[in-house]
């Protein structure tokens, strides 16, 4: 390299260090070698402005100096050419920046992992899928436990992290628990008793993680679920001697009760409150729900108490809409 070009390179580097463009000892390692030990370094004083400084680091990392010393057009665009610093002719490369003008990251032991594990529930989950059928009935159950389990702890611990993946691991563990609980009953011929006490299990469940984890849908499926078990388990019962005043008592009292309590604990938890407030006024009409089921019932009955109930909601959703409004969030 000739003095001429040694020199003009120099003093672009003194004046990337003057402007602080670039790191400190950056610079002086530059100096260092593109004057071979000769050059006097000087102290630089300190930074003046802080804004215009990062405006001018920006520049700089962004392809704001041509490897010649001179300052390239505004219009010109290096942001994905790599960025040799004034290597020249010498061969001495600098450090390269790609793509947005930042060293490629570096694969660290946890990504490695990560996809170590997800390659291995696959794995996994193929090879069980295709010897399924061959386990015994208690190892079937137990596959069906181990992996609700692990992807209920890969939501837990996903919970702070990230709450997309928490929605999504929370929902494949009750939905592994709940179709494999089903399936497994069913294969083992357990009676109806035993499939209520089973999904009544999960709405439970349903509804206590609805709790911790504070998703709100949770809550609404588990109390829903309850209801849906609860009209199957005494629409025997209701259709043995069928009246509609009965049918009306094994609901209504439940509803005003859900209703109550929501009104209740709007101050203390006004998730659960506006779920179990909601949830009762959608069971107000499990009894005219339940009756389409019934032979014995009467359809011009069921229709004319659900117009009298429609209004009767309405009326109460109307003189009460200053609580609604407020600890419902509608």
């Amino acid at each position: 390299m000739d003095d001429l070009r040694k020199k003009i390179i120099i003093a672009e580097i003194e004046n990337w260090r003057k402007n602080h463009l670039l790191p400190e000892h950056y610079c002086i390692f530059l100096l260092n070698l593109y004057s071979s030990g000769e050059h006097r370094i000087n102290p630089v004083p300190p930074r003046k402005n802080e804004g215009k400084q990062t405006a001018e680091s920006h520049a700089v990392e962004t392809g704001g100096v041509k490897t010649d010393g001179t300052r390239r057009s505004p219009g010109t665009d290096y942001a994905r050419m790599p960025f040799d610093a004034v290597a020249g002719s010498s061969g001495a490369a600098g450090p390269v920046f790609y793509g947005n003008g930042r060293p490629p990251q570096a694969i660290s032991w946890q990504m490695m992992l990560s996809w170590l594990l997800g390659a291995s529930v696959i794995a996994a989950i193929i090879l069980l899928a295709f010897h399924f059928n061959g386990f015994g009935p208690l190892m079937q159950i137990a596959i069906f436990a181990g992996f609700a389990l692990f992807f209920y702890m890969l939501a837990v611990w996903f919970r702070k992290k990230n709450s997309g993946l928490t929605h999504l691991f929370l929902a494949l563990s009750f939905l592994v628990s709940t179709a494999g609980g089903i399936y497994m009953l069913r294969k083992l011929e357990m009676g109806e008793g035993a499939l209520l006490f089973y999904v009544t299990v999960l709405c439970l469940l349903w509804c206590g993680n609805g709790l911790v984890f504070r998703f709100s849908y949770y809550l609404y499926c588990g109390l829903l679920g309850l209801g849906l078990i609860y009209g199957f388990a005494t629409i025997g019962r209701v259709s043995a001697s069928y009246s509609w005043w009965l049918a009306e008592l094994y609901w209504v009292p439940l509803s005003l009760l859900m209703i109550g309590l929501g009104f209740l604990l709007h101050e203390r938890n006004r998730q659960l409150a506006g779920a179990l407030a909601i949830c009762g006024m959608v069971l107000f009409f499990g009894a005219e729900i339940q009756s389409l089921y019934i032979a014995r019932a009467k359809h011009d009955v069921i229709q004319l108490l659900l117009f009298v109930k429609v209004f009767l909601s309405s009326a109460f959703f109307f003189l009460t809409r200053r609580q609604w409004f407020a600890w419902l969030k509608l």
